[in-house]
Formats: C-alpha cells, structure tokens, sequence
C-alpha cells in the first residue's frame, strides 16, 4: 500500500474514491468521471483511482470521458490488476455506479476493507449495501446524486465513519 501511495502521490491529506471493474459505459464510468471532476474543482486534495481493464471493443466508453481520465491528474487509472487489495488498502471509499450487476463481489471486498460504498440501486449492490448503514445508494445514471454522496461522505465525518464502522 505505501508503494502505491508513494507511485501515485496519494498524500496523507488526500481522500481516494476507488473504482474496481471493468472501464466500460454500463458500470457508470462516464457518470462517475463527470461527478468526479465536478467534485475535484471544489475539493482538490481528493483522488479517483480506477483499477481495472479498458475493454473499448465492448461498450467503449465516450472521447469525452477518456479525455477527463487522460487528462485530470487526480484521476488515476491503474488498469487491470490481480490483486486489488492494495488499491483497496489505499482507498477511502468505494464508488460503484454500475447500471447492471449480478451478484457484485466489489463492494462485499471494499467491505473486507471498512470503506463505505456508493452504489446504484440495482440487484445485487443493494442487496449489499444498506442506505446510511454502511453506505449509499443512488439512482442509476444519476450524475447529481452521485456528487452528492460523493461529497456527504467526504463533508460529513460522522457519517463517514459510521458507514466505515459498519
């Protein structure tokens, strides 16, 4: 974990939204980047990291999105990895906007690591996660809300811990 602090400069200072999954439209990257950098303008010392594969063959994501990750230096691809303890070791919280999902072993392994998770209301995710319990839940495809929670779990430090606590 100290390596990949010390690799991307992730500071003492700096709050990590971590993303694990695929680099495609439907796990919410376009709404997440956009929330991200909205976000980023008003809070700086905050980081993205985005931890696996692009895969544009599948559901490409836009120019305009590749662009915000290309070019915000607080957003951090790591591209695919093995192992994403470290990256979750890092991390202060999960976000996690998917459209669709199974059955998502993500936020169960953000869990592992006391970090809150920001889901969309879909099967599976809020089957895991509990509403101000041990997160939040967003509409799908909501830019807004997403920001929103983003920031309540970053402004407000009692909830932040609670959530992480649970």
């Amino acid at each position: 974990a100290e390596k990949l602090k010390s690799q991307f400069g992730i500071g003492e200072g700096n709050f990590v939204f971590v993303f694990v999954g695929r680099m495609v439209k439907d796990k919410g990257i376009e709404e997440l980047t956009q929330a991200f950098s909205e976000l980023n303008k008003l809070y700086p010392h905050l980081r993205l990291l985005l931890v696996g594969p692009m895969e544009p063959e599948l559901d490409p994501l836009s120019d305009a999105c590749l662009g915000l990750i290309a070019n915000n230096g607080n957003i951090i691809s790591a591209g695919f990895q093995n192992d994403v303890r470290p990256y979750l070791a890092v991390s202060n919280a999960l976000a996690f906007p998917s459209y669709r999902e199974g059955f998502p072993n993500v936020p169960m392994q953000a869990g592992c690591f006391n970090l809150p998770s920001i889901v969309t209301n879909i099967n599976g995710c809020n089957e895991i996660i509990q509403d101000k319990v041990n997160g939040l839940i967003v509409p799908v495809k909501d830019v807004e809300a997403l920001k929103n929670s983003m920031e309540l779990i970053i402004a407000d430090q009692a909830l932040y811990l609670r959530l992480k606590d649970n």
